[in-house]
């Protein structure tokens, strides 16, 4: 005996939501906070992104660097010359001790992206400025980390920035 599961489609329609975003320029500025490696299965950084703040909230860090700063930032470092690495970080020029790891974030272009809602939704944005916004921008992705700016610290109601590094 032999059976055929039924032939289904699926279309998915992007692009009916805007994206609202402005360029700007910004000189190379210094993060500290504390990070873990990336791994290179993307998908596989969903999870583990999440898990590094929520040990970060339970463990005292946000409460030692969250003096340091204006806002919170998460960088996704994943450039060629380095291993892949996430941070979670204030920009800061305080000096700081041994528990804490610091990165300059080169001078760069960035297209920047607004958005409201929780840790998914900033996750649903970076994947809509990747596979909708980039490939018609007429910018192409630098080799610089990408940046998530908390501008809120509610969980259930955050307001961030993506900050995407980009030329021409």
């Amino acid at each position: 005996m032999k059976s055929y599961p039924p032939v289904s489609f699926k279309i998915t329609v992007k692009g009916v939501e805007e994206l609202n975003y402005r360029i700007e320029e910004k000189t190379a500025f210094r993060i500290v906070g504390v990070s873990h490696p990336l791994d290179k299965e993307i998908e596989n950084n969903f999870a583990a992104v999440p898990q590094m703040w929520q040990n970060a909230a339970i463990n005292g860090t946000l409460e030692k660097i969250t003096p340091l700063m204006n806002n919170l930032l998460g960088v996704s470092v994943c450039t060629d010359e380095e291993d892949w690495r996430y941070f979670i970080a204030v920009s800061s020029s305080a000096e700081i001790d041994n528990s804490l790891d610091e990165y300059v974030v080169p001078a760069c272009t960035w297209a920047v992206f607004s958005g409201t809602g929780t840790g998914m939704s900033i996750q649903e944005l970076e994947q809509r400025i990747i596979t909708e916004w980039l490939p018609t921008s007429g910018f192409e992705f630098a080799n610089a980390p990408d940046i998530e700016v908390y501008l809120s610290p509610d969980p259930d109601n955050l307001q961030y920035e993506v900050w995407v590094p980009v030329k021409k």
